[in-house]
């Protein structure tokens, strides 16, 4: 059942042409998972210009303990951001222009990473405690849909093409793939261990896929679902191979516009590996903040941002450069990232305190 609280006769228009690199301004959006609050960055001034919110329904002493604000997805026309709340077990969407609560969704289990449609109409989210993903349509809003996953979906990414669904399972070591229309499962990719983050290139041909245990990650072939590399990236000084589930070692992938760069969180390393595509050659490792745990890419390309999930920021690593060229300070436990070009820079910028 979907509850609304704030509504405008419909739900905010998804489809139409994208927005133009010309027009509105270019946002990253960060979800502060324990303080429950989202960033909103401007690019390319990297100034943090507001934060607010991101349970203004729930009062502060009914508010879970745990995760409250994990991934961020947004359409490429930007009026709308959706947000999975982990530990509140649903998923809500909020206007970019006001910040204001649209809807909430329930999703019947711990909500974990999502991806969206190409044209924003369904919105597919893995409930990590279960296994499957959801499917909501984001018009009505509702639940349409699930896709079977085995227990434990998590990574979520759609296709770049728009027709698969695919995604990576952290207890059951598998990535899914579905089909983004009916939601039946089309084929399953085992590994050895649990599917972390991973990247599609613009041809599905080829899978960068980081792997529980892994200091590094994998090059899969999709066509024919094998292992054609494995990318040992740098263990420094002092770092040991995690003792106990989920045994992160590496946590966090983006690979560029052009996909001429791949950003590489090299969580318990404390730093971001730069390395080239398709040659898969590490060309740099830029230390930031304690414990990176994702990554995205601006929308040119030239910069990559990592959220450092003990260091409570975001660092802006140029890739023309191959180091860190600002390190913002955000909230408890930054962690989910999204950036979109929004058509106007927002009416009410909070400082949420």
């Amino acid at each position: 059942m979907c509850l609304p609280l704030l509504w405008w006769g419909s739900a905010p228009s998804q489809e139409g042409a994208a927005v133009e690199p010309s027009d509105g301004i270019e946002l990253l959006y960060v979800a502060n998972r324990m303080e429950g609050t989202i960033s909103v960055i401007e690019v390319p001034s990297f100034e943090v210009i507001g934060k607010f919110d991101a349970l203004p329904d729930v009062p502060v002493d009914q508010r879970p303990e745990g995760g409250l604000a994990y991934d961020l997805v947004a359409p490429s026309t930007g009026e709308v951001l959706y947000l999975a709340r982990d530990e509140v077990r649903d998923v809500v969407a909020f206007s970019t222009a006001t910040e204001e609560l649209l809807w909430r969704l329930p999703v019947g289990g711990i909500a974990d990473h999502m991806a969206l449609s190409h044209d924003g109409r369904y919105l597919y989210v893995s409930v990590i405690s279960e296994s499957h993903a959801v499917v909501i349509d984001t018009v009505e809003p509702e639940v349409v849909g699930k896709i079977n996953t085995g227990i434990g979906p998590h990574s979520m990414h759609m296709s770049p093409d728009g027709r698969h669904v695919y995604n990576g399972c952290i207890l059951c070591d598998q990535i899914t793939i579905a089909d983004a229309s009916t939601f039946e499962v089309i084929r399953t990719i085992q590994f050895d261990e649990g599917v972390r983050p991973f990247a599609i290139t613009a041809d599905e041909q080829t899978m960068f896929v980081q792997l529980s245990k892994l200091h590094g990650f994998v090059a899969l072939d999709l066509t024919t679902d094998r292992i054609v590399k494995t990318i040992h990236l740098p263990v420094p000084d002092g770092v040991e191979h995690m003792k106990t589930w989920p045994h992160t070692a590496h946590h966090g992938l983006a690979l560029t516009p052009g996909e001429a760069r791949l950003c590489v969180a090299g969580t318990v390393g404390h730093y971001v590996g730069i390395v080239s595509v398709p040659q898969l050659d590490l060309l740099a490792t830029v230390p930031i903040g304690s414990e990176p745990y994702w990554m995205t890419a601006s929308l040119d390309g030239k910069y990559c941002y990592a959220s450092a999930r003990h260091d409570d920021s975001v660092s802006i690593i140029s890739l023309a450069e191959e180091r860190e060229v600002a390190r913002l300070a955000l909230g408890d436990y930054a962690f989910g990232m999204w950036t979109v070009r929004v058509p106007e820079r927002p009416s009410r910028l909070s400082k949420y305190r």
